[in-house]
C-alpha cells in the first residue's frame, strides 16, 4: 500500500514539472512571436543583419491606409466612381469609359465608328472631240463590240462607303457643383486619315476595261504617221485604207471618259480607269482632331445608377475633307463646277471646315 501511493505520488510530481514547463515554454514562445502593440521588432535581412520595420510589424499589413485613402477618394470625389456609356449620333456608334479625377473634371476614353453602308453614284460615260461633248456613245460601244467582244455600258456606277474609326479622349468640366447635370468638354480624337472611300462597282469592270482599250486605239491611230506601216502580226500590216477610215472614225467619235468637272482655268476634266480598270476616290481628313463641345445628364433611378445625356459639339478635322481620285486630281483644290450628286456632296462637304457632333448616352455607374 505504502508502495502504491508513493508510485502515484511521483507520478503526480512529474506530471506537475512538465505542465510548468510547458506553460514557461508557451510563455517564452509568446515574448518571442508575438508582437505587441506599439513594439519596434527586427528581423535578419539577406545579409544576415537586422533591420527593423517600424512600431508595429501587424500595423504594416493592416489595409487600413488603403480605406483611409478609398475615405479620401470619396469625400473629394476622385476616382470615386466607374461609367460605362453607349453612345448613338453623328458620330456614329461609340463605347466610353468615364471617372472623376477632381470635384470639377472628369475623364473619357473611348471609341466611336459609324457603321459601313453603301452610297450610290452614277456617272455617265461622254467623248469630247473638235465639236465639243456628247453624252451618245453608242458609235463606240459598237466600234468597241466589234473590235473586242466587249459590251460597253454608257455609265459607269460607283459605291461610297464612310471609314471614320476614332479613339477619343475627353475631359469634362462641372462649372455648377450644385447642379452637376451640366458639363463642358474638351479634348481630341484620333483615327484614320481616310474619312471615306469611293469604288466602281465590280459589274462594271468590263466596262472599264473596254473604256480604256477604246483610249488606248484612239491614242495609237491618231499618232500614226506612215499608214502602210501598222503592223497585224505576223509579219502583216493594216490596209492603209482601214487606217484611215479607223482615223476618222477616232477624230470623229473623240476621246472617251467621265467628265466629272471642270480645272480652274476652264478646261473640261475627263476622268479615265487606272491602269487596273478601277475608279477610285478617297476623302482625307486630319488624324489627329481637337473636340470642343457641351452637354447635359440626368440619373434614372434613385440610386443615380442608370443615367441618360445628351451632348453637342464641333470635331476641327482640318477644313473640309479633301477628296483625291485615283490620278491624284483634288476634286476640292483643282476642279469647279463637279456634276451631279457628286457635285451636291462636295458642296455639303465645302460648307463644313468642322464636323458637328451630337450623341444621345445611357451609362452605368458601377460605384
Amino acid at each position: 500500500m505504502k508502495k502504491s501511493f508513493l508510485a502515484i505520488f511521483a507520478l503526480a510530481a512529474t506530471a506537475g514539472c512538465y505542465s510548468i514547463a510547458d506553460a514557461q515554454n508557451v510563455s517564452r514562445f509568446r515574448n518571442t512571436y508575438i508582437v505587441k502593440e506599439k513594439k519596434e521588432i527586427s528581423v535578419p535581412d539577406s545579409a544576415g543583419q537586422r533591420s527593423k520595420f517600424g512600431k508595429n510589424y501587424m500595423a504594416a499589413l493592416n489595409p487600413k491606409p488603403m480605406e483611409g485613402f478609398a475615405d479620401w477618394c470619396r469625400t473629394n470625389h476622385v476616382f470615386d466612381n466607374l461609367e460605362a456609356a453607349v453612345t448613338v449620333g453623328t458620330g456614329g456608334l461609340g463605347f466610353e469609359l468615364a471617372t472623376p479625377v477632381t470635384n470639377w473634371t472628369r475623364i473619357r476614353a473611348g471609341v466611336e465608328w459609324i457603321p459601313s453602308f453603301h452610297l450610290p453614284l452614277t456617272f455617265d460615260i461622254s467623248s469630247m472631240n473638235n465639236e465639243g461633248e456628247t453624252t451618245d456613245i453608242s458609235h463606240i460601244q459598237e466600234m468597241v463590240y466589234d473590235m473586242t467582244g466587249l459590251e460597253m455600258d454608257d455609265e459607269v456606277k460607283m459605291t461610297a462607303k464612310p471609314n471614320m474609326l476614332n479613339f477619343k479622349f475627353l475631359v469634362d468640366v462641372f462649372p455648377f457643383q450644385e447642379n452637376r447635370h451640366w458639363h463642358f468638354t474638351a479634348g481630341f480624337y484620333v483615327g484614320s486619315s481616310v474619312a471615306g472611300r469611293a469604288v466602281n462597282k465590280r459589274n462594271q469592270m468590263t466596262t472599264l476595261v473596254a473604256l480604256n482599250l477604246y483610249n488606248r486605239a484612239y491614242d495609237y491611230f491618231l499618232s500614226v504617221e506612215d499608214i502602210y506601216d501598222v503592223p497585224l502580226g505576223g509579219g502583216n500590216y493594216l490596209d492603209p485604207d482601214q487606217v484611215l477610215e479607223l482615223q476618222e472614225k477616232f477624230r470623229e467619235y473623240g476621246r472617251a471618259g467621265i467628265h466629272i468637272g471642270d480645272f480652274k482655268d476652264g478646261k473640261p476634266y475627263i476622268m479615265e480607269p487606272s491602269k487596273d480598270g478601277y475608279v477610285r476616290a478617297k476623302a482625307k481628313t486630319n488624324i489627329f482632331k481637337p473636340y470642343l463641345g457641351f452637354g447635359y445628364s440626368g440619373a434614372l433611378d434613385k440610386q443615380q445608377r442608370w443615367n441618360v445625356g445628351v451632348e453637342a459639339g464641333v470635331l476641327f478635322w482640318g477644313g473640309a475633307p479633301q477628296v483625291i481620285l485615283h490620278d491624284g486630281v483634288n476634286m476640292n483644290k483643282d476642279l469647279t463646277h463637279v456634276r451631279g450628286k457628286v457635285g451636291d456632296y462636295l458642296d455639303f462637304m465645302k460648307a463644313l471646315p468642322v464636323y458637328p457632333l451630337v450623341n444621345f448616352k445611357i451609362s452605368y455607374s458601377f460605384f
